[in-house]
């Protein structure tokens, strides 16, 4: 595991709330009660109705709306999952489990904003890509962010794990890695790809012929 994989600060959070909003008062003193006891770095809590602007610029429709770390979240929280969420947020496998969360739910687009902010977390995408359990929606969600990210700079720095999916034990962990790589439509990684045209897959050998030929006419 890379130290990139282990980050131990405590997060920043901002919760915005509301004066008629049944749920933020007792989010509110969660929230403080961990704030005391070392969990995050920071707390700031903020009125939409005294800042319409900011909630307008995060895109935030209901509240009580919470940022932590790198992650969005919505709704009511108890004590338990904000602490762990607080836990997810200062390491890697947190981004991983955030991810899969929000992309079981459909909610692809805080996928989108964590990655924005956060490029490493393209690492943790490819990782969910190769997780056999995986649900549809997350699968799917996983297709859309690569093939929307595929030929972007930060995308070249985690196309080294995707390759070592090449060789998974998994048949269709190795054709999705397989089709994945020809969204690059770099002609280098064509070796490669042609490593699998003998695969024990039948499945495997066609995604690696279908990738070839992409290839060929970029």
């Amino acid at each position: 595991m890379t130290n990139e994989r282990k980050n131990i600060t405590p997060p920043t959070v901002l919760m915005l709330m509301g004066s008629q909003c049944s749920y933020c008062g007792p989010m509110m003193q969660i929230l403080s009660e961990l704030m005391k006891a070392g969990k995050m770095a920071e707390l700031r809590i903020v009125n939409i109705e005294n800042a319409p602007q900011l909630a307008s610029e995060l895109g935030v429709r209901s509240v009580p709306w919470l940022q932590i770390g790198p992650f969005e979240l919505t709704g009511s929280r108890t004590k338990q999952e904000l602490t762990l969420w607080l836990e997810r947020a200062s390491s890697f496998d947190g981004v991983t489990d955030y991810l899969e969360e929000v992309l079981a739910e459909g909610n692809i687009n805080y996928a989108r904003k964590l990655i924005e902010r956060y490029p490493q977390a393209l690492e943790n995408v490819i990782d969910l890509m190769a997780n056999p359990e995986a649900k549809i929606n997350v699968r799917l969600g996983i297709g859309v962010i690569i093939e929307e990210m595929a030929e972007t700079e930060p995308f070249k720095k985690v196309i080294p794990r995707l390759i070592e999916y090449l060789s998974d034990e998994d048949a269709r962990i190795r054709g999705d890695a397989c089709h994945y790589l020809s969204l690059t439509r770099d002609p280098s990684y064509i070796p490669y790809i042609e490593k699998l045209l003998s695969d024990e897959s039948e499945e495997v050998r066609e995604i690696a012929q279908d990738s070839l030929d992409e290839l060929a006419e970029k």
